[in-house]
């Protein structure tokens, strides 16, 4: 029985040191990957100083939401951080909660799948060596201790290892930064030569999937952005991500029951909701390659209707002279520029 014991006793300590092991490797490769962003938008997010409009959520709010607009509108710079929505919701907040600034306008655009999902996707894991080392790294300690364990394998560590390795890792994430830059300069996409149909074989209503139960993870969610509006004075504003098609929503009396069971959620927290599903809902010409990426029109007029909405619910124009975000962005990128190496920073 004691041998038993022992040996019990050792296979727990030895799981727990290789946990402990896969954890610190996994954050110190990672590390390395962060010391330039992936992406444009995370360089916005990291450097660009508050107070700031800042709009997160999946590629629908890319292309469907017009910074500019709104810029002018409230006098406010504004980045657009969205990215892809196969990422975990309780990722997306914990970067939210990272790299809030004070006094922070935050619009969040969810894409219903954060409103039914609560699964971690293979593809995910498979980047945070690099797209998404950011979210990774905005998780609390113990956090990615857990995702560690459950979620890391010997691929990804060989994976952060190899990109640890690299030596041009730094100079090509900086080259696409440099490509976003010039092309997308508040952080959004706009690409209208995009209308090759990816969802041919697919409903608008089964893409989208705006119906099913409402996990746990959104109540949470919830939770810690009103602490978030607590503590940093932040003003979080949900609404309703831009969809292009046929069919794409089963109504109830003109309501969305998803919806309203988010509305429902968030509003119970203390989160303004903003407009209706309607507001962000067009016709199938204006869909690009997927029913979530709308052309730069239906962008152009779901912004104009979204500012109208916001300035509905109380949000003013700020006083006085601002600096915008072009201006802003320059200065994130020659802070970036400061901290690298020379010969990282000179390309053909």
């Amino acid at each position: 029985m004691k041998t038993l014991a022992t040996f019990l006793l050792f296979a727990i300590g030895g799981a727990a040191l290789a946990a402990l092991a896969s954890f610190a490797s996994y954050d110190a490769l990672t590390a390395h990957t962060r010391k330039v962003p992936f992406s444009y938008p995370q360089l916005l997010l990291e450097r660009v100083p508050g107070p700031r409009i800042v709009v997160d959520a999946g590629s629908s709010s890319m292309f469907g939401i017009e910074p500019a607009l709104i810029e002018a509108a409230f006098r406010t710079p504004v980045i657009d951080v969205a990215d892809n929505g196969s990422i975990p919701l309780d990722m997306k907040i914990y970067r939210m909660l990272r790299y809030a600034r004070a006094g922070d306008i935050l619009i969040v655009p969810l894409e219903w799948v954060y409103y039914t999902r609560d699964i971690v996707p293979l593809d995910f894991i498979d980047k945070t060596p690099n797209e998404y080392a950011a979210y990774y790294a905005s998780q609390p300690a113990l956090q990615r201790l857990m995702f560690a364990v459950q979620h890391v394998s010997l691929h990804n560590l060989s994976d952060a290892a190899r990109l640890f390795m690299r030596e041009n890792l730094l100079r090509s994430n900086y080259r696409q930064i440099r490509n976003e830059h010039a092309k997308w300069p508040y952080g959004d996409r706009k690409d209208d030569h995009r209308r090759r149909s990816s969802v041919d074989n697919i409903s608008c209503a089964d893409y989208i999937a705006a119906a099913g139960t409402m996990p746990p993870v959104v109540e949470w969610a919830a939770g810690k952005l009103a602490e978030l509006q607590a503590s940093r004075g932040v003003r979080v504003y949900l609404t309703w991500p831009s969809v292009a098609g046929t069919d794409c929503y089963s109504m109830n009396d003109g309501k969305l029951p998803i919806a309203e069971e988010a509305r429902a959620i968030f509003s119970r927290h203390g989160i303004t909701v903003v407009g209706e599903v309607a507001d962000s809902s067009f016709t199938p010409e204006h869909m690009l390659d997927t029913y979530y990426h709308v052309d730069s029109n239906a962008a152009r007029l779901r912004t104009e209707r979204l500012i109208g909405r916001l300035q509905d619910a109380g949000l003013k124009a700020a006083e006085g002279p601002f600096r915008p975000t072009a201006t802003l962005a320059e200065e994130a990128l020659r802070a970036l520029e400061a901290t690298m190496q020379p010969q990282d920073v000179v390309f053909p």
